[in-house]
């Protein structure tokens, strides 16, 4: 396996913690194929010490990439876009969630199965969260993009954190940290250590 795609169920989920833990703790590059808004997410992820690589589209509106290049009157070329990452192995960091428009006629999880990475599901407990990793689980499936697990991100000990570790079986927790994050802690803390090592090692 040379590369690890890590999306979410939503925005705001933590996909760039978990996507800077499991880079840092399996001393791979960080990449962002396309950021909207600021500061970015590359810039957060440099700051904890981890290697990283420009974004081919840096867009200044926080919204979907294809909403962000309209504001600015580019359009985003897809064939640039789906060019291979440029490094391996490689943790590479989504927008949002699967279904986020990149082109008129493209959306994220059409990037991801161009390149046939396998994916970390990042899953936040939250009101309408069980319906959206369900949506997103068979979306992955339907596309036939390999499902390395499910991460759940920013545990609290809300209710329905029950019915995701019973459900969906996570691969890694990540508690809330708040301003204390430390990438390399959060990859043993959480069990992505254990969890990746076993399966990187099939």
């Amino acid at each position: 396996m040379k590369g690890i795609i890590v999306t979410g169920i939503h925005t705001d989920v933590g996909k760039t913690r978990v996507a800077a833990a499991v880079a840092a703790g399996l001393g791979w590059a960080y990449w962002k194929p396309v950021q909207t808004g600021s500061p970015t997410d590359t810039e957060t992820v440099k700051a904890w010490g981890i290697s990283t690589y420009p974004e081919r589209y840096r867009l200044l509106l926080p919204a979907a990439p294809l909403v962000a290049a309209q504001a600015e009157g580019i359009s985003i070329d897809w064939a640039a876009l789906c060019a291979p990452p440029p490094s391996e192995p490689i943790v590479i960091e989504g927008a949002g969630g699967l279904f986020v428009p990149v082109t008129e006629e493209h959306f994220l999880i059409d990037l991801f199965a161009h390149w046939g990475y396998p994916v970390l599901l990042v899953v936040r407990p939250y009101l309408g969260a069980m319906n959206h990793t369900w949506l997103s689980l068979q979306a992955l499936h339907a596309k036939g993009i390999p499902l390395l697990g499910v991460v759940l991100n920013g545990t609290t000990g809300d209710p329905s954190e029950a019915y995701f570790r019973r459900t969906f079986k996570p691969l890694g927790e990540l508690p809330w940290y708040g301003d204390s994050f430390s990438p390399t802690r959060a990859f043993e803390e959480s069990g992505l250590a254990r969890a990746l090592s076993s399966v990187l090692s099939e």
